[in-house]
């Protein structure tokens, strides 16, 4: 079992960027459980970005983009889902897609008190994108019954994992159905199936996936369930999403099925909606030294057109 205890590996920068340390914070959730969050405090009236992470991910692997908007006066909040990143409890496991939006609820019930009269950007990469396209959703409904009211003011999707070319083979996919229907196999461990190589093609951010111990690279058979659950749900959000949209697509994405994401991307009802692909570049934007300076550039102005500094 990896050693969730012991630091992580500190994330390589990309040339130009000053990396900015985040704090860690606790954060409450309805059940009770604490999960982890990297956070870095800007500006009063500048935006707030809540960052959801992908399958694999965790909030550090959004530390170089975080500190470029940090340094522009915004704040960004992190938060590893349960059972990944910082969080060893019930590692890769999810009893329900439901209790995944409920913390998502939560958390951003607290961070919009704590930011009272600032606009709220919601950012979801890859698996990260199912949830923060459900939560936008203009006739979303809340899992505890009780409206958000929530001062979101945009969504931004990074490689957006909501169609996906990579998947198990039919008799793999049995297993795990089968399993999550007997009590002895919900908790059953299966490989998460991406390779490095999928992820990035900067062989120093390969390096660092290969050391990083928080990367989560098998889930129980309950997480993929209740992940498809969550992914048929989100194939149905865009219809459903009025807000500004923002998708960031790496252009030789080898998870991210692109054409049918541009379908998902023309049904969204958003009056302001902007789709750009970044050419040859690979899943994850934040690790590519090649087109990590457009992107935080296209990134953070569009947060910033959407979300006038208030004084």
């Amino acid at each position: 079992m990896k050693d969730l205890n012991s630091s992580s590996s500190p994330l390589p920068p990309i040339a130009g960027v000053v990396q900015t340390a985040p704090t860690i914070e606790w954060h409450r959730t309805s059940d009770d459980l604490q999960l982890a969050c990297r956070t870095w405090k800007g500006k009063v009236g500048f935006p707030v970005i809540v960052y959801l992470h992908g399958i694999e991910g965790h909030s550090q692997w959004f530390e170089n983009t975080a500190s470029v908007l940090n340094h522009l006066g915004m704040t960004v909040y992190a938060p590893d889902r349960r059972g990944s990143g910082l969080n060893p409890r019930d590692r890769g496991n999810l009893s329900s897609y439901k209790t995944y939006l409920a913390d998502i609820e939560v958390f951003l019930r607290k961070v919009s008190f704590d930011h009272l009269g600032h606009s709220l950007i919601v950012l979801g990469n890859c698996w990260g994108a199912k949830a923060a396209s459900l939560i936008c959703q203009s006739d979303y409904k809340p899992t505890s019954g009780q409206e958000l009211n929530l001062p979101i003011a945009g969504l931004v999707l990074c490689s957006p994992g909501i169609y996906t070319k990579i998947d198990y083979g039919m008799g793999t996919k049995f297993q795990i159905a089968y399993s999550s229907f007997v009590d002895s196999g919900r908790n059953r461990k299966w490989p998460i199936p991406l390779e490095i190589e999928m992820l990035t093609n900067n062989p120093t951010f390969q390096g660092y996936l290969k050391r990083d111990n928080l990367r989560l690279t098998e889930a129980t058979a309950s997480f993929f369930v209740e992940s498809f659950k969550l992914g048929k749900l989100a194939e149905k959000a865009s219809a459903s999403i009025e807000m500004p949209l923002l998708v960031l697509q790496a252009g030789s994405d080898m998870i991210v099925d692109v054409d049918k994401l541009q379908g998902w991307y023309a049904k969204a009802k958003s009056t302001t909606k902007d789709l750009r692909i970044f050419p040859d570049a690979s899943h994850t934007l934040d690790f590519d030294s090649t087109w990590f300076k457009e992107y935080a550039h296209v990134l953070s102005e569009w947060i910033l057109a959407q979300c006038p500094v208030v004084t």
